[in-house]
């Protein structure tokens, strides 16, 4: 269905998904975001105010009921929300921004949704996804390629969120904080792993500004060792870096860690 709006609306998710539709819509679209990238997806709750934003906007984006369970009842009738991953099973990882794979995909259906409700702009939407394809899969071969470089120890991350990017670079899965993103980790795991911080089995710890500091300092409290932000919602993101700039980030992260 097309647009009659000169300027329609898409309404993201989260952070990651809007950087990325704005790096193929260009100037053709107003993209906005639901969720606030310093709060988790797995938390968010909507207000009557977001109900609003989800009925009024041309099209909403969302990764799909795997990764924003809020959002299931709130648009299972409306007809303008798209979920790019609506069969992702409770065992698969929905933090798809990370698979560099599922990035290239993703930008290939943006172009297309985007085309199919404004046809007079097609060429223009696919061929910003081209250059942004080009320009990632460049920046994707040389971080395989520093990766490789290092010996990469150990770390500790504070969620299971990072799995599609530690498959895609052969990385060891790291041992994580909370077992799950919605349940907060037992005394007797935080025991566990401080003793383990102790003796000294992680090259880092990971800081992710979504989660509050207490719980970090409850693990590294004392001790001497690395603690490097990693932010897979790209909270001081602009516009300009665009989706590029939050993986970036997340390749500096890892590199960092791994060079300590």
């Amino acid at each position: 269905m097309a647009w009659a709006a000169d300027k329609p609306v898409i309404l993201t998710s989260i952070t990651p998904l809007q950087l990325l539709v704005r790096d193929i819509a260009g100037d053709a679209v107003t993209v906005d975001v639901l969720a606030p990238a310093n709060v988790s997806p797995h938390d968010f709750q909507l207000r009557p105010s977001d109900m609003q934003r989800l009925r009024s906007a041309d099209v909403v984006l969302w990764v799909g009921p795997a990764m924003e369970s809020y959002l299931q009842k709130a648009v299972a009738e409306q007809s303008n929300a798209v979920a790019l991953y609506p069969a992702l099973s409770l065992g698969d990882d929905p933090h798809v921004w990370m698979d560099a794979e599922q990035v290239q995909h993703m930008a290939r259906r943006i172009a297309r949704i985007l085309s199919d409700r404004m046809p007079t702009r097609g060429a223009y939407f696919h061929a910003n996804a081209a250059r942004f394809s080009t320009e990632f899969r460049q920046y994707d071969k040389q971080l395989q390629i520093d990766i490789s470089r290092l010996s990469g120890r150990p770390y500790l991350l504070l969620h299971d969120g990072f799995s599609r990017f530690e498959r895609h670079y052969k990385l060891a899965e790291a041992e994580v904080v909370m077992p799950t993103s919605d349940r907060l980790p037992g005394a007797r795991h935080i025991v566990e792993l401080r003793a383990r911080l102790q003796q000294g089995e992680f090259g880092c710890v990971f800081r992710e500004p979504q989660y509050p500091a207490a719980m970090l300092n409850a693990l590294t409290s004392g001790l001497d060792i690395p603690i490097i932000e990693i932010d897979p919602l790209g909270v001081e993101i602009t516009n300009t870096d665009g989706f590029l700039g939050l993986y970036r980030q997340l390749g500096r992260a890892f590199i960092s860690c791994f060079a300590v």
